[in-house]
């Protein structure tokens, strides 16, 4: 008897803007991201990372989520007066499939002058992508002494019509 395999296509993840019971699982998601990393030492409590994402954080910044079959699997925060992304995280399961590329084509998207980030220097798989996604470094703007105590590289997309 011969079987034959079937090829499936897995959907892409839905992008969509944060609700106020987003919120938790972001802050889940950050604290799950800090207790992880060896590298990165915690300078906040879990508690106080939580406390930082209140409603009136929806009304500053721009959410977006990383959702797929309910679940979400990420999020992105960005000024959009400036487009400053001050937090991209996903959840292990989410890496390296495409998430974090979807989520910062909506914060393109949305800003598409420019957007700046930083990054920790010690984070290579987030330098490496930033870099196949257009960003580049600006080494004038490197912050040596961050609270965490690991130099802070800025980086920046210049911008579609760049």
């Amino acid at each position: 008897m011969m079987t034959s395999a079937v090829r499936t296509q897995q959907a892409e993840p839905l992008i969509r803007m944060a609700e106020l019971a987003d919120l938790p699982t972001c802050a889940a998601i950050i604290n799950d991201y800090i207790d992880a990393t060896e590298w990165l030492p915690r300078t906040a409590s879990r508690d106080a990372v939580e406390a930082l994402f209140v409603p009136a954080l929806l009304e500053k910044r721009r959410l977006f989520i990383a959702e797929e079959r309910g679940e979400i699997l990420g999020y992105l925060s960005m000024n959009p007066q400036d487009g400053f992304v001050p937090a991209l995280y996903l959840s292990p399961a989410a890496r390296g499939k495409g998430t974090g590329r979807l989520l910062l084509d909506a914060a393109k998207a949305a800003h598409p002058d420019s957007l700046e980030l930083t990054v920790f220097e010690r984070n290579t798989e987030a330098l490496r992508f930033y870099a196949r996604e257009g960003f580049v470094e600006d080494p004038s703007r490197r912050d040596d002494k961050t609270e965490e105590g690991i130099p802070t590289l800025w980086m920046r997309w210049p911008g579609e019509a760049a």
